[in-house]
């Protein structure tokens, strides 16, 4: 297949993260399997991705100029997809800029959803809000289909289930992992890797966790102390943005992984956190507090599950800090969870969708 990828306006620090390693993968994977595949990404910066198709515009000058240019370069994007003449796209959900309903009329569209979108733009404020409830329809509605994480997120996106939906879970690439060995601590570390403005990651819980047990040494990446309210307990690391190497030398120093503590607050329930899966490869055990698509059957010792509620870290607070001391020196088995993350295997699945999605189309 001749496969176009198309990204808009994912900000450069997450393309640099665990998204764009999640699009590298997809990137390579496919092309193992013999498919053309080519990223068309919108940014408004240069991004690491060698060799694709980047189209800049200039964030600043305020809204209004900034969605004009954002506009301008979708339509470069536009017109290069045109000429790139695509079987298929396959499109990850960002927020609607003129003139992006038009990418429909050149190839079938298969949606990639991550969040609830409704929800997550709801926080950023009434314009952002209106604006992506009045236009999201112009992308889920002539959409020849759509890949979802997880089960709950089909039945918020598509609750009439009147279009093909896959429900592939993140995953991790099982020839590219390093298990870290584990940090001779005298006392546990917990760490959380995060982007500020989501509430939904439960950073101001972990701060009240630390306040109970000061011993315990609490590092939230990606917070800097501008980004939290009031002020910290000295066991508290924030330590603002860092690099992938950075982030991956907190975590060498690390004994328990956090996944994201307050999805609740974005009314969903169930994912697939690369967050998790990332310190899984590590080998660093996870404290998750959602229902994982792929993991809430597996049985570890290695990986601790507690409610998705307000109150999940202050009731289970003992429990936590009880896991993060058993947890010291010890390390996943990947030999036991891997196999539900494999994304190899999830891979063939998606790209079996899109030949669905195709066959229907003649």
């Amino acid at each position: 297949m001749r496969i176009a990828y198309v990204t808009i306006h994912i900000a450069p620090e997450i393309m640099k993260g665990g998204v764009g390693k999640k699009i590298k993968t997809h990137l390579k994977l496919w092309r193992e399997q013999g498919h053309d595949v080519t990223l068309f990404s919108l940014t408004p910066a240069e991004i690491p991705f060698s060799g694709e198709r980047l189209f800049l515009f200039d964030p600043g000058g305020g809204l209004l100029k900034r969605e004009i240019r954002r506009a301008s370069g979708l339509r470069r994007l536009l017109a290069a997809l045109r000429e790139h003449q695509p079987e298929i796209i396959y499109f990850r959900f960002g927020l609607y800029s003129y003139p992006l309903h038009q990418i429909h009329k050149i190839a079938p569209v298969v949606v990639d959803t991550n969040s609830n979108d409704v929800d997550e733009y709801r926080k950023k404020g009434a314009f952002f809000y209106w604006l992506n409830r009045f236009t999201r329809t112009f992308i889920f509605g002539p959409a020849s289909g759509v890949v979802s994480p997880s089960f709950e997120l089909v039945d918020i996106l598509v609750p009439k289930h009147d279009k093909p939906v896959c429900v592939v879970a993140n995953g991790v690439d099982l020839t590219d992992v390093e298990i870290l060995p584990a940090p001779k601590n005298e006392h546990p570390v917990i760490t959380l890797v995060g982007t500020p403005g989501m509430s939904w990651h439960g950073v101001d819980k972990l701060i009240e966790f630390a306040k109970l047990y000061p011993e315990i040494t609490v590092n939230i990446v990606g917070y800097a102390p501008k980004d939290v309210d009031g002020a910290v307990p000295p066991n508290v690391k924030l330590h603002g943005f860092l690099g992938r190497e950075q982030v991956q030398a907190v975590l060498a120093g690390t004994d328990v992984a956090c996944g994201t503590l307050a999805f609740h607050r974005n009314k969903m329930h169930e994912a697939s956190a690369l967050k998790v899966r990332e310190a899984l490869t590590f080998g660093i055990p996870v404290l998750i507090a959602f229902r994982d698509t792929d993991l809430h059957d597996v049985q570890v010792d290695t990986i601790m599950n507690i409610p998705n509620t307000e109150d999940n870290v202050i009731s289970h607070a003992k429990e936590i800090r009880d896991f993060a001391y058993a947890m010291m020196g010890n390390r996943v088995d990947l030999n036991v969870v891997g196999p539900y993350l494999d994304q190899r295997k999830k891979e063939q699945k998606r790209l079996a969708f899109f030949q669905e999605v195709l066959a229907k189309q003649k």
